[in-house]
């Protein structure tokens, strides 16, 4: 069986794109799969050879997911931003082999609009990340409503997906067909093998930049440190500032988030309110997965997902302040959000993991 995995995000030893792709295609090639890794252009030395490692790998796709609309125009930005794209995302897959899956983990609607034009004859399998905007019929929205009519139209043997149900529910109502899975996380524990009684360390995990982590807090850093508290600061972004004092153990990138998370006995997820409104978190699955209770803001899709569970408090907005007293609250009631965290983390590994993942995925497209 051969599978190509697309991601134009794989770029460098960051982030989910290439955290995610390379467990997939590890996973894959070790199950006797003949997989091809298809990642950005300008892809660095080590991010390559992370994935020569397990198989083929090409620095081919050169339409950048997260360009700013306003680089192409100040007004039509986001619509000449898709067609632009897609006629570069086409070329691109022209290059690229047929194969009996096309997975991507994570699908933009041009690079439906590209599989369409390429008339990929194989099952395509693209896992989505945030709600475009469906409720407000924004233009990203009509633009993945108009690429999932083209799909349609050129017969893809396209199934959509997402690791979140809510965004199953929220594609629903642009969905020409019923093909959407909720596929497993991609992340394991093992959970703690009991709950922690006290709080004594504060993660913040992940790539730090200002749409994901809030940027650098030196003032609530300090404070809790003063509190006494010890901190976990965790920067996979080499180019962004990390705090320099005593009291605060920096790391840089790490091959496995699960070991500074498991460390920890929270993990505050300072994210962006509107831009984390309808959009999941690894962060958070992976401290699902490991018993670890969690802290985000009222108003995203990783605060209803930490309330729903009991594994934390929620913070009034992504301030310091409101973050400082969603600390306080945590520590006062920290036995409780450590009990159903670890409740939580025993149901979460019995469903999830990077295997159930990819079976999963292949099994949706089928």
């Amino acid at each position: 069986m051969k599978i190509n995995i697309l991601d134009a995000g794989i770029k460098e030893r960051l982030g989910h794109h290439y955290d995610y792709c390379l467990r997939l295609a590890r996973h894959y090639s070790n199950n006797g799969m003949d997989v091809h890794v298809f990642g950005g252009a300008g892809m660095d030395d080590e991010t390559r050879a992370e994935f020569a490692r397990i198989g083929k790998i090409s620095a081919l796709l050169r339409a950048r997911p997260y360009q700013n609309p306003r680089r192409f125009d100040f007004y039509g930005g986001q619509i000449l931003k898709h067609r632009k794209q897609a006629q570069i995302a086409a070329e691109d897959l022209g290059a690229v082999d047929d194969a009996d899956f096309w997975l991507w983990p994570s699908m933009e609607a041009h690079e439906v609009d590209a599989c369409a034009h390429r008339n990929v004859r194989g099952k395509i399998i693209g896992c989505v990340h945030s709600d475009p905007g469906v409720e407000t019929q924004s233009v990203d929205a009509q633009l993945w409503r108009t690429s999932l009519v083209t799909a349609r139209e050129a017969k893809l043997h396209l199934t959509l997906s997402a690791y979140e149900n809510e965004l199953r529910h929220r594609f629903a109502l642009i969905q020409p067909a019923s093909r959407f899975a909720v596929i497993p996380q991609p992340v394991e524990g093992p959970p703690r093998q009991e709950p922690k009684a006290k709080m004594d360390r504060i993660g913040f995990i992940g790539h730090q930049r200002t749409t994901k982590e809030s940027p650098l807090r030196n003032v609530l850093l300090k404070r809790l440190v003063q509190d006494g508290f010890a901190i976990t600061y965790q920067n996979s972004a080499p180019d962004v500032k990390s705090p320099d004092f005593e009291g605060v153990d920096v790391l840089g990138y790490v091959d496995d988030l699960a070991v500074p998370i498991a460390d920890c006995d929270l993990v505050v997820l300072p994210y962006d309110v509107q831009f984390y409104a309808a959009r999941g978190s690894g962060i958070l699955a992976q401290c699902m997965a490991l018993g670890v209770p969690a802290i985000a803001p009222v108003g995203t899709l990783p605060g209803r997902t930490i309330e729903r569970h009991g594994i934390g408090p929620l913070s009034i907005g992504n301030g310091d302040a409101a973050i400082y007293q969603a600390i306080k609250i945590a520590a006062r009631h920290y036995a409780t959000f450590s009990a159903n965290a670890h409740r939580t983390a025993q149901q979460f590994c019995k469903h999830n993991g990077i295997a159930r993942c990819a079976d999963a995925y292949l099994a949706a497209a089928k």
